[in-house]
C-alpha cells in the first residue's frame, strides 16, 4: 500500500510539474477453504464493513493531507528559489546595463581626447587619468589605492585651475564612476542572493520533506491497512467462536436428549422388570392356586375312594390286611397320577 508524489523540475529555477498517486488498498482475508472475501464486497455492509471503510478513508485523508502539506511547504520554498533566481537575473541585467554605460563613457571621453588633440603621454593626461581616479574614489569605486607621489600631485592639482578638456572628461567620467560602484553593488547582492539560493536547494535536500511525507503517508496507510486486517481477522475469529460456540450448545443438547432417552430407557426397563415380577407373581399365585385345587381335588377323590373302599369292605366282609393293601395301592396310584399330570404330592 503506498502514496507515491514525484516534483518534476526542469532547469534551476522552474517547477513544471507534480504529480501524485495513491496506492489502491487491497484487502482480502485468506480462509482455510481458499476463498478470498474482499471488504465491501457484500451487498448489505456489516459493522466491519463500515469500520474497514472508515478506516480507509481515515487514513487516505490523513495521508492526502500530510503529503499536501509537504507538497505546499515544498513548492513555497521552490517558488522562494525562484523568485530569488529572478532577482539574481535582476542584478545580473543592471550589471550588463551599467557595463553598457562604462563603455559608451569611455568611447565619448576617447572622442573627447581626439577632440582635442591630447597626447596620451602628455602631463595634462595623466593629471586627468589621476583625478579621473580620485573621482572614481569618491563615488564609492573600491579597491583603489594612492601612493604618495599621487597624494602629492593631487594636492598640487587643488590648488591648479583644470583645462577645458580636463573638466569635461570629468563630467564624463563622474556617470561612469557612479555605474562602477553600481556594479559593485549589484555584483554583491547577486552573490548574496546565489548564496541564499543554494542554502535553500540545501535545506531542501537535506529536510526532503516531501520524501519524509511519502514514507509517512505510506506508514499510515500500511497502518490502516493492518488495522483492516485486524478487524477482519477479530470478525473471522468472533465467527468461529460464535460457531464453535453454536456447535458446543448443539453437544450438549444432544448430550442432554441422550441422558434423556437414557433415562427412559431405564425407567422403561425398570418397569418391565416390575411388570415381569408382577407377571411372575401372578404365575406363581396361580400356580399354587391350581396346586392347591388339585390337592383338594386329590384328598376329595382319595377321601371319596376310601369312602367307597370301606363300604366295599363293610359289604364284603374283608379283613384289615386287605384294606391296608387297597389303601397302599391307592396312594401309589395316586401318586403316579400326580406325577404324570406336573404335581407333586
Amino acid at each position: 500500500m503506498s502514496l507515491t508524489v514525484k516534483t518534476v523540475q526542469n532547469g534551476e529555477n522552474g517547477v513544471n510539474g507534480v504529480g501524485m498517486a495513491m496506492g489502491a488498498v487491497g484487502l482480502k482475508q485468506e480462509k482455510g477453504n481458499g476463498k478470498s472475501i474482499y471488504a465491501g464486497s457484500t451487498m448489505i455492509p456489516s459493522q466491519t464493513d463500515t469500520l474497514v471503510e472508515q478506516k480507509r478513508q481515515s487514513a487516505k485523508k490523513q495521508a492526502m493531507q500530510l503529503v499536501s502539506d509537504a507538497w505546499g511547504k515544498d513548492q513555497k520554498l521552490l517558488q522562494r528559489i525562484e523568485d530569488k533566481w529572478k532577482l539574481w537575473d535582476d542584478k545580473n541585467a543592471q550589471i550588463k546595463k551599467s557595463e553598457d554605460v562604462i563603455s559608451q563613457v569611455e568611447e565619448a571621453k576617447t572622442r573627447l581626447q581626439e577632440e582635442y588633440q591630447i597626447d596620451p603621454e602628455s602631463q595634462e593626461q595623466k593629471d586627468l587619468d589621476l583625478l579621473e581616479k580620485y573621482q572614481d574614489w569618491r563615488n564609492g569605486v573600491t579597491g583603489l589605492q594612492f601612493s604618495d607621489e599621487e597624494r602629492s600631485r593631487l594636492k598640487e592639482l587643488q590648488d591648479m585651475p583644470l583645462t577645458e578638456y580636463q573638466m569635461e572628461s570629468l563630467k564624463l567620467n563622474d556617470d561612469s564612476g557612479k555605474e562602477k560602484a553600481n556594479i559593485e553593488l549589484y555584483k554583491w547582492e547577486a552573490e548574496i542572493v546565489r548564496g541564499s539560493i543554494s542554502d535553500d536547494k540545501l535545506r531542501q535536500a537535506v529536510s526532503q520533506d516531501m520524501l519524509k511525507a511519502q514514507d509517512t503517508a505510506d506508514e499510515i496507510l500500511d497502518a490502516a491497512g493492518k488495522e483492516v486486517m485486524n478487524l477482519l481477522a477479530q470478525e473471522g475469529k468472533d465467527k468461529v467462536d460464535q460457531e464453535t460456540e453454536d456447535e458446543k450448545e448443539k453437544a450438549e443438547e444432544i448430550q442432554e436428549k441422550k441422558e434423556e432417552q437414557q433415562e427412559q430407557i431405564d425407567k422403561t426397563r425398570e418397569e418391565r422388570k416390575e411388570q415381569e415380577e408382577l407377571v411372575e407373581g401372578d404365575m406363581k399365585a396361580d400356580q399354587l392356586e391350581q396346586e392347591f385345587s388339585l390337592k383338594q381335588n386329590s384328598f376329595s377323590n382319595m377321601e371319596s375312594t376310601q369312602k367307597t373302599i370301606r363300604r366295599m369292605i363293610k359289604e364284603n366282609n374283608l379283613v384289615d390286611e386287605d384294606l391296608k393293601g387297597i389303601e397302599i395301592d391307592f396312594i401309589i396310584n395316586g401318586a403316579e397320577q400326580m406325577k404324570s399330570n406336573g404335581r407333586k404330592f
